[in-house]
C-alpha cells in the first residue's frame, strides 16, 4: 500500500484509486503513489496545479483533461495508458517522463502545446540527453547551463 500527500499530510492510499473527497480538498499539489491507475476524483479539479505521480497499473490520464489548472505534472514514475492524452492539455508548463514515456510521445508528435520546462527522468540521463530532448519539445537550449555544487 501507498501513501498520498494532500497538502503536506501524508494518508494511506486505501486502494486503487484516489479517494472521491479530494475533488473537494483545496490541494494544489499532490503526490500519490497509487496501487491502481484510477483518477476520477481529479477530473475536473478545480485547485489542482501540480501532480507527482507513481502507479503500479496503468492510469487514465483523460480525468486530468478537466483540471483547468494543472501546470505541472510528473509521470516518470507511473505506467500510463494512454500519453496521447498529454497534448490536450493546453496549460501544462512542466512535464517529467522517463526515457520510454518521451520517446513513445514524440514518436506519436503528442507533446503538450506549450511547455516551459521538461525533465528526462532517470539515472542514466546525461546533460547532453536533457538538451536534446529540450530541443526536440521546441525548448531553446542556447544559454543551456550546467551547474553542480552544494550550498
Amino acid at each position: 500500500m501507498g501513501t498520498r500527500q494532500q497538502g503536506g499530510r501524508a494518508a494511506p492510499a486505501g486502494g486503487p484509486g484516489l479517494a472521491a473527497p479530494l475533488r473537494d480538498l483545496p490541494v494544489e499539489s499532490v503526490r500519490v503513489a497509487l496501487t491502481g491507475g484510477d483518477l476520477t476524483a481529479l477530473a475536473g479539479h478545480p485547485h489542482l496545479a501540480s501532480l507527482d505521480l507513481n502507479t503500479t497499473a496503468p492510469a487514465d490520464l483523460t480525468p486530468l483533461r478537466s483540471a483547468p489548472n494543472l501546470h505541472g505534472l510528473d509521470l516518470s514514475g507511473a505506467e500510463t495508458a494512454d500519453l496521447a492524452v498529454l497534448a490536450d492539455l493546453a496549460n501544462l508548463r512542466y512535464l517529467a517522463l522517463g526515457r520510454q514515456q518521451w520517446t513513445t510521445l514524440l514518436d506519436h508528435g503528442k507533446v503538450p502545446p506549450a511547455p516551459a520546462a521538461v525533465r528526462l527522468a532517470g539515472d542514466d540521463v546525461t546533460f547532453d540527453d536533457a538538451l536534446a530532448l529540450a530541443s526536440r519539445v521546441g525548448l531553446d537550449t542556447g544559454d543551456a547551463l550546467r551547474v553542480a555544487g552544494s550550498l
